[in-house]
């Protein structure tokens, strides 16, 4: 504020009223002697007027969040995000800086992922007349965009909008040299060099805005219907300059001044560029006709018109105009709208409306509060483990040496007054609480749900055994798919269809030798991103497995699948096949052939006359299968009738003839008993002449005889066996 005060005292000192409604009658010293102001100065200061407050609301109600936002989103530390007197940690989670890189990058892979983003309606294409006018148009508008940075600018855009809320960019006249190597072939020693061309080009450059620089009417919800739009930014003096030698610009004595500290482009971190700069504001609007086209220029003109009552206010008729105005001091342009279609050179869309007001709504408000909250818990986190790993030690102050300067290193050696361990102790504050660490995932997850963002490893585990199905992931991503489509569409119809049209009018303005007039409508084609994209992939090949090959449907579908690829021959593959596809669909659409209709080309009677010999043979060996089959059924029949008789046979001659073994095995049995009648035998006999024995020994007084005893082995019973 104290370099704007200082701006406008200056202003002051020569004589110039910078804000202040031009209606007013009091006026600047210049030389202590009363002057009216010019009509340059009271266009000035009437669009100083409107700028500055328009400004000031802005900044009132969004320059302190926008901050804050820029400072959350490229992990700035300021004293504004502390939440505890005493923090120290200056900690910032990527969490907020990850949900802006993905929703950026969804969006500009969506638009710009295939190459080809826009095309023109096939209505406008089938006209006969405008054909050919608009198949060249669309080639040169290809190759300017393509020169202009046409891209690279619309990206900056989105990052703006997912910062700030809102992205906006402006058309702007870009002149330039353009130098070609040309081959020049000598004609006597045929030899070649090279040669330098060079072409003056004037083409319609799309230009990214902050929305910092940007002001509008705060009555109005577009660019349209505001009374006006301003851009502020500090410009190169030798750029000023330059214009005013080339008579772009009116000749004014411009001094360099130090400009805008608000405008500069990074102002929180980096430390502003204040020498050689011209502050410039290009004003789009409505002025009052008069301030434009002043009576007394208009009477010198056109002598014949009424002379104009000057009490009539000033701004009771409006005309579109461009004012641009130098270090809020010098009228550097002032012109009627000089685009034929009469549209403002500025485009801009919203991230997420927020209804009823022009500016929008950005990935970091949606997360700004979820952020907070992790980052104070890392902090408190980070402060605890500094008291929890740290060494401290508690000791004796009275066994101290005095100066005595605590230091740890190894082999240092410590000079006490007594026992080291009553006057030394090692002293901890605690431990980590175990919940800090499930609570940090807790509020990660926050961030992920109040901005939309997705983290690709967690939902990659969050399937069964730590694969996810590709159901599971359907459904996980459908609420991201939404919210990215919503923005997507804002994008496309606010912004890039717009800015298309736009710059398609300029150059048929100012290039018409290579621009044919015509009216075209672009088509701005998009996808849903590289997630949605191989989801999609993955259900068309699917469907490829139940269709039948070479068929309408199935070659729709390999089209779509193709399409939805990014191989590199894409574009020949789709072509190969759209031959095919329209090959196919034309005999498809042939009408049948008439059943009585007799041919007389030679080849096609020869081909039937083969058909109809193939026919015979066919079923004649259908016929010769049929009665092998019935033989054979037949033969079947009859074992099976005769089965039960030959069943009963085998029966009744079971047991009639042995065979060898069982010959063998009754003659073994036979022979097992005789032994056995045999060995009884003896047995019985040896026993009697041992009784009688000693019956006669008995009788003679003899002495008696010790007989031994001979144990006869029992006979074993061999039908055991």
């Amino acid at each position: 504020m104290a370099m704007k005060e200082q701006m406008l005292m200056m202003a002051a000192e020569q004589g110039v009223v910078l804000n202040g409604d031009p209606r007013d009658s009091s006026v600047a010293p210049d030389d202590k002697t009363d002057r009216e102001k010019t009509s340059d100065e009271k266009l000035v200061a009437w669009v100083l007027n409107r700028v500055s407050q328009w400004r000031d609301h802005r900044n009132a109600n969004y320059q302190e969040q926008w901050n804050m936002y820029e400072r959350l989103w490229r992990a700035i530390y300021s004293d504004a995000e502390k939440t505890r007197k005493r923090e120290r940690s200056q900690i910032i989670s990527p969490a907020l800086s990850e949900a802006v890189e993905n929703g950026a990058a969804e969006i500009e892979e969506a638009v710009f992922g295939r190459g080809d983003f826009f095309d023109l309606w096939p209505e406008a294409k089938d006209d006969p007349a405008n054909a050919e006018i608009l198949s060249k148009n669309e080639t040169l508008f290809r190759e300017d965009l393509a020169k202009s940075d046409f891209t690279s600018t619309c990206s900056e855009t989105v990052v703006n909008a997912a910062v700030y809320g809102t992205g906006i960019a402006e058309i702007v006249q870009s002149k330039s040299t353009e130098r070609d190597i040309v081959a020049v072939r000598d004609p006597l020693t045929g030899a070649f060099s090279a040669e330098v061309t060079e072409t003056d080009v004037e083409r319609p450059v799309l230009r990214s805005v902050n929305p910092r620089n940007f002001g509008i009417d705060p009555a109005a919800r577009g660019i349209e219907d505001a009374l006006g739009v301003f851009i502020e930014e500090d410009v190169g003096a030798h750029i000023v300059r330059e214009g005013i030698s080339k008579g772009d610009y009116k000749k004014v004595d411009l001094e360099v001044s130090t400009g805008d500290l608000q405008t500069k482009p990074d102002p929180q971190t980096e430390t502003p560029w204040m020498a050689d700069v011209v502050n410039v504001i290009r004003y789009y609007g409505k002025v009052p006709t008069e301030l434009l086209f002043p009576p007394e220029k208009t009477e010198e003109l056109f002598p014949e018109d009424p002379a104009k009552d000057s009490t009539e206010p000033v701004d009771a008729s409006m005309v579109e105009a461009w004012v641009v105005i130098a270090n809020n001091t010098h009228l550097l342009k002032a012109i009627e709208t000089p685009d034929m279609m009469k549209d403002r050179p500025v485009v801009a869309y919203q991230w997420d409306i927020v209804p009823g007001r022009f500016w929008g709504r950005g990935i970091c408000e949606k997360g700004a509060t979820p952020q907070k909250l992790l980052d104070a818990e890392l902090r408190a986190r980070m402060d605890a483990l500094a008291f929890c790993a740290a060494p401290m030690m508690a000791m004796d102050a009275t066994k101290l040496p005095r100066g005595f300067k605590f230091d740890i290193y190894p082999g240092k050696n410590l000079l006490l007054g007594g026992d080291p361990n009553t006057i030394l102790k090692p002293f901890k504050f605690g431990e980590l609480d175990a919940n800090s660490a499930a609570q940090v995932q807790l509020l990660d997850s926050l961030v992920q749900r109040a901005t939309g963002s997705i983290d690709s490893v967690s939902l990659a585990k969050s399937g069964v055994g730590g694969e996810a199905r590709s159901g599971a992931v359907s459904m996980a991503m459908s609420g991201i798919v939404k919210r990215n489509k919503r923005t997507l569409m804002r994008y496309l119809d606010k912004f890039l269809g717009p800015a298309l049209r736009k710059m398609m009018w300029r150059f048929m303005q100012y290039d018409s030798p290579r621009y044919m007039p015509a009216n075209m409508t672009f088509n701005v084609s998009s996808t849903m991103g590289i997630m949605q994209r191989e989801y999609e992939t993955a259900n068309l090949s699917q469907m490829l497995n139940s269709m039948e090959p070479g068929t309408t449907e199935h070659l729709l579908v390999l089209i779509a699948l193709i399409s939805n690829s990014g191989i590199q021959n894409r574009d020949a593959v789709l072509n190969t096949l759209k031959q095919k596809l329209a090959r196919v669909q034309a005999a498809e659409q042939q009408p049948p052939a008439d059943p009585n209709a007799v041919p007389t080309d030679p080849v096609i009677l020869t081909l039937q006359r083969v058909d109809a010999q193939l026919e015979l043979a066919k079923k004649q060996a259908q016929i010769a299968e049929i009665r092998a089959k019935t033989r054979l059924l037949d033969a079947q029949a009859n074992s099976e009738a005769v089965a039960p008789a030959l069943e009963a046979q085998s029966i009744a001659l079971k047991g009639i003839y042995k065979t060898p073994e069982d010959q063998i095995n009754e003659e073994f049995d036979r022979r097992m008993r005789i032994a056995e009648v045999a060995l009884k035998d003896k047995g019985i006999d040896s026993r009697e002449r041992i009784a009688d024995k000693q019956i006669i020994a008995a009788r003679a007084n003899e002495p008696q005889v010790k007989v031994e005893q001979v144990e006869v082995p029992v006979p074993v019973d061999t039908g055991m066996l």
